[in-house]
């Protein structure tokens, strides 16, 4: 598994599994959630309009420039390792890691698919126990949600 996950996805350039064990997971083989949320178009700004009340309809602008409202994207991770200490310490330098950034940003890159993101933590709104403390191996599942405050779906190498 480690050869499969290792430089999948840079945050900050740094290989997230490399560093701290976690990796991109799904609920199920068959989703796909987090490229759901990740390639998912934000909503377009609104456009001026004013309706009078002697005209029907409304006035629009002759051109009409579309920008993309900022968004935000729910990630899922997972962190699978030996023991409960292991576990503990990568699970809580990652989340450390995400919330503190270059400056607070964010550089998501998934190398697959040539996708690049600046974005900001904004909370982690779930956690799932996968593998319980005091058996073996830990694993837990949980959901990172940050914020894009300039959509760009930017191609890289």
């Amino acid at each position: 598994m480690e050869e499969v996950l290792t430089g999948l996805c840079l945050i900050n350039g740094t290989d997230i599994y490399k560093q701290f064990g976690a990796f991109l997971a799904e609920t199920s083989q068959d989703e796909n959630e987090n490229y759901d949320s990740l390639l998912r178009f934000p909503d377009l700004k609104q456009q001026p309009r004013v309706s009078l009340q002697e005209e029907d309809g409304e006035r629009t602008p002759a051109v009409i420039d579309q920008a993309y409202e900022a968004r935000d994207i729910t990630l899922q991770f997972a962190i699978s390792v030996p023991d409960a200490r292991t576990f503990l310490s990568r699970y809580f330098a990652f989340i450390r890691f995400l919330k503190e950034g270059d400056d607070g940003w964010l550089t998501l890159h998934l190398t697959d698919v040539g996708l690049q993101f600046r974005v900001f933590m904004v909370s982690s709104p779930g956690y799932s126990q996968l593998v319980p403390f005091g058996q073996g191996e830990v694993a837990a599942f949980f959901t990172v949600k940050f914020h894009e405050p300039q959509p760009t779906f930017e191609l890289v190498e």
